[in-house]
């Protein structure tokens, strides 16, 4: 392979030993057979209606004009301002996680996995919940939260400076493990001459984290990035529900203003408003992610040696570091848990400090049996689309990773994956709307939306996996009579596992998608937590018990299957 071949998603280069085998048997045409059901669905659910966008804000009220009236408006404009802010955000995320797993290099095994689980524990909680957990923190009745109680002459959560601090605070929180959990494995793989020669050169810790750790993690950076700056382009219900209602305006982002003033906004400039971010999100991850595409490697090239850290005693510094992170990053889970064991009278006069503890909360949250079918039927969604996602992005990953397509085909599959993967679902919505109308309440459509808007990132993580099988393992059931797509499959189960986890997961904490195409039809979980939150003075003690109860299905799932995820997030990474 050459520099020009390597699929820019890739998170870390391959030479020769491991690069895939080519394709035996149906040439290029059964390259195109396999990637036909993952291009279908995406050109359906998501080219379709995002041309549909397109025409409508060219077509619609003022025409052309309605981009000029979009750019002009002063709240537009700010909530565009805001989406920047949350991308900003996203890559300091980044860095913070990267910053963490350079820290804890050198942490035992037991520090290790006590990191790995409290900062990755908050990757699987919806936003709802995590916008739950930080309300009640910092609420700004000193009665019921624990901040301002603490700050008895100066009550925060009064201003937008506050709330931003809070929501970002939350989003932190939320998306740190993720990062510090690939580049904790990355950093074990960097070779091992690399750091040697910056010592013998006399570099510093921090001059060797800038000048040979983070050129050789570029790759490592490029999968993190694009889940987590997805995260920013779609935040929505964090500031929905994190955010009292007084001040939301002030800390509104284009899609959430975009839901509120969709009808007054018409067809045309609601279209444009939609395109304009679809826009702004695709530019930003096209633009860091080529960025990131420079500084690799040449993909021929050997690897040396992985640098295995020494096994000695965590020193005391990063023994500290290690249990302030633990505290910081378990509090929100724990002021939660606790506040759903309070009498709901008691959650709403008092904050969980104060007693008043029982299963009230929990017979609040389940009371008529609403929310447990919510349960029941989002659990069905999540299965339906896990299982979608798998069928269309595996042979698609496959299809990708031998060279028996051409090499613009592969550039444009990648640049056509990157902006989908990252596409706003207002812009699915109201051409979806029209053309389904009714039927989009269905478990089964409303799942292959949900499906379509997880192919583009299931296709690249798995590609990444597939092509860090040996050429041996692929060529060995070719000589056999057997299918070397199964054969890499079955080498590459961590990474399948995983992206059937995230599929499960991402519908499971999902409210935008229900929001936009299926509401006011609350027949998922959290579209339920939503109702309670209209109403979150009175009513967070069943919130904080419905939050606690949707926590506990993927936290259950990460514990059963959280070596296959380390392992699937990072086959790529990992040689």
């Amino acid at each position: 392979m050459t520099p020009g071949d390597a699929f820019l998603f890739d998170v870390t280069p391959h030479h020769d030993m491991r690069a895939p085998a080519k394709w035996h048997g149906q040439g290029r045409w059964g390259a195109w057979w396999h990637l036909l059901p993952a291009v279908t669905l995406a050109v359906v659910v998501l080219l379709a209606p995002l041309a549909a966008s397109i025409v409508t804000s060219l077509t619609r009220d003022d025409g052309p004009a309605n981009y000029l009236d979009v750019m002009t408006d002063e709240e537009i404009w700010l909530a565009l301002l805001h989406n920047a802010v949350w991308l900003m955000l996203a890559m300091a995320v980044c860095a913070l996680g990267l910053g963490l797993a350079w820290l804890a290099r050198d942490a035992g095994p037991r520090l290790r996995v006590l990191l790995l689980t409290v900062l990755t524990l908050p990757a699987v909680t919806s936003p709802l919940t995590a916008g739950v957990a930080f309300r009640l923190i910092f609420d700004a009745d000193p009665h019921r939260g624990m901040v301002n109680a603490l700050l008895p002459d100066r009550v925060l959560f009064t201003g937008p400076g506050w709330i931003w601090l809070v929501l970002g605070l939350a989003f932190v929180w939320q998306w740190t493990g993720l990062a510090f959990l690939v580049f904790h494995v990355g950093l074990a793989n960097v070779p091992a001459d690399l750091l040697r020669v910056g010592r013998v050169f006399g570099a510093g810790r921090l001059r060797r984290l800038r000048t040979v750790v983070m050129p050789a993690l570029f790759p490592t950076a490029a999968l993190v990035m694009l889940i987590v700056l997805t995260a920013a382009v779609r935040v929505f219900d964090l500031v929905l529900v994190g955010a009292p209602g007084s001040i939301q305006s002030e800390v509104d982002v284009a899609g959430l203003f975009w839901w509120r003033r969709r009808d007054d906004l018409g067809d045309g400039r609601a279209s444009a408003l939609a395109v304009v971010l679809s826009a702004m999100a695709a530019a930003v991850v096209l633009l860091v992610l080529w960025r990131l595409r420079r500084d690799w490697p040449e993909t021929g090239q050997r690897r040396e040696r992985p640098h295995t850290p020494t096994a000695r005693r965590p020193r005391w510094p990063l023994r500290v570091m290690s249990a302030v992170i633990t505290v910081a990053w378990a509090f929100p889970f724990a002021v939660l848990v606790l506040t759903s064991f309070r009498a709901p009278d008691a959650v709403a006069t008092s904050g969980w400090w104060t007693g008043g503890y029982g299963l009230g909360s929990y017979g609040e949250a389940l009371d008529g049996g609403f929310f447990a079918g919510a349960l029941s039927s989002t659990a069905q969604r999540g299965l339906l689309v896990a299982a979608v996602v798998l069928l269309t992005a595996m042979p698609a990953a496959y299809a990708l990773t031998h060279e028996r397509l051409p090499r613009r085909t592969r550039r444009v599959v990648a640049a056509v994956a990157v902006v989908l993967a990252v596409l706003p679902p207002q812009v699915l919505a109201v051409p979806l709307g029209k053309v389904l109308g009714a039927s989009l309440g269905s478990i089964v459509i409303l799942g292959f939306v949900h499906a379509a808007l997880m192919l583009p990132l299931g296709v690249l993580l798995l590609r990444n996996a597939f092509m860090s099988v040996p050429r041996p393992v692929v060529l060995r059931p070719l000589a056999e009579g057997r299918s070397a797509m199964v054969q890499v499959m079955v080498e590459s189960g961590p990474a399948v596992v995983t992206v059937a986890v995230m599929s499960f997961v991402l519908v499971w904490n999902d409210l935008v998608v229900g929001l936009l195409l299926n509401w006011p039809a609350a027949d998922q979980a959290p579209l339920a937590l939503l109702q309670q939150a209209r109403y979150f003075a009175t009513s967070a003690g069943g919130l904080a018990a419905q939050g606690v109860m949707m926590t506990a299905v993927p936290a259950l799932l990460l514990a059963a299957t959280g070596r296959w995820l380390v392992r699937g997030l990072t086959q790529g990474v990992r040689r």
